[in-house]
């Protein structure tokens, strides 16, 4: 079977990406090609369909996978492409993210409601539609009243090349990361909230991702810190992330933490990554959680509760001695659960439609 990946996205080589396609790879009997954009801005699109016209013209595929996030480009891909089915890596709704997380305000909430009709319509049209929980799929079967039979869950997966944590033990201070978009799901205020409350502990938090307007709420709520100490970056080149930052944590905040409709519908990519090194992560407690067991291969915290995450490092800080099983016990998690095994043995079954 021959199969186009498609993609034309801001961040092209996103996590999501790199887990199918290396699932792909994987699979007996599939030859894979990618249409990847390398440029930014909106020559991007221009640059992938270009890309997919070649190897339309040279092998033929036999269907599309039009990878996350691709609805902007769902219709010129059906025009290039005609009869040849495409899969659509939906993962999540913008629409519904949009009205229930309420990033935007008003203005989102009418966004979203001029969007659903055309995201609806992708959707159905879509010869099948991969996301990343079970929690998704209900989601997508109730609000675009899509067959379960057109869905499958499929985990996010992780880069399985990356090191493996390193536990030196030799600081006396815990070293807690935190990395991404500071969307509410992710609950950063309420991670704030929590370290207000240790700033007597000797913690080392590393926020990475933060833009000015959140680098500026970090330092409004922690001030100076005291014995709780804390970094804020902009930015890390994700090898850098994976082969420094995430192997020398003591423990990474998984979450999401921030109690909306998105935040429990999801396990997020730094907690799969996470998992996937052997470190310990604090996860929110969610519908979508598959064996997870707190204070055995992860630490757990509820949503919506600071309470919660005051209580898991503070945890952490007394039991620092029981973080490498922790992160052992968890990395087995990750293996038997949302490994990149897991996404090959998954999409080997949706490709079986074809």
């Amino acid at each position: 079977m021959r199969i186009c990946y498609v993609l034309a996205y801001r961040a092209p080589d996103y996590i999501r990406t790199q887990s199918l396609l290396a699932a792909l790879r994987a699979l007996p009997g599939v030859e894979c090609y990618t249409a990847i954009n390398s440029s930014k801005g909106p020559h991007r699109y221009r640059e992938t369909l270009a890309r997919v016209a070649e190897i339309r013209r040279l092998y033929r595929p036999d269907l599309y996978l039009l990878g996350f996030r691709g609805y902007e480009l769902y219709w010129p891909l059906k025009a290039m492409v005609g009869s040849s089915p495409i899969i659509l890596d939906a993962m999540m709704s913008p629409a519904i993210a949009l009205a229930e997380e309420n990033q935007y305000g008003f203005g989102g909430r009418l966004a979203a409601h001029m969007l659903k009709p055309v995201e609806g319509c992708i959707l159905r049209n879509a010869a099948f539609v991969l996301t990343d929980t079970k929690a998704h799929v209900d989601v997508f079967t109730e609000r675009y009243r899509l067959s379960p039979d057109r869905l499958a869950a499929v985990p996010v997966g992780a880069v399985e090349s990356a090191p493996l944590a390193q536990h030196p033990g030799s600081s006396p201070r815990l070293r807690v990361l935190f990395y991404g978009s500071f969307l509410p799901l992710h609950g950063v205020p309420l991670i704030l909230e929590a370290a207000r409350q240790l700033l007597g502990l000797p913690l080392d938090l590393d926020f990475i991702g933060a833009n000015r307007h959140a680098a500026q709420q970090i330092r409004d709520a922690l001030g100076r810190g005291g014995e709780l100490h804390y970094r804020i970056r902009r930015w890390v080149p994700f090898e850098s992330l994976i082969q420094t930052e995430i192997p020398t944590a003591d423990l990474c905040l998984g979450g999401p933490f921030g109690n909306t409709p998105q935040a429990r519908r999801v396990v997020t990519g730094k907690t799969s990554q996470a998992l996937s090194q052997g470190v310990p992560t604090v996860v929110g407690a969610a519908e979508c959680l598959p064996g997870f067991v707190d204070q055995e291969n992860c630490l757990i915290a509820r949503q919506g509760q600071p309470l919660d995450l005051v209580r898991a490092l503070r945890w952490a800080v007394e039991h620092r001695e029981r973080l490498p099983g922790i992160g052992a016990a968890g990395r087995r998690l990750y293996e038997e659960k949302l490994s990149l095994a897991v996404v090959a043995d998954l999409l080997g079954k949706v490709l079986r439609n074809f």
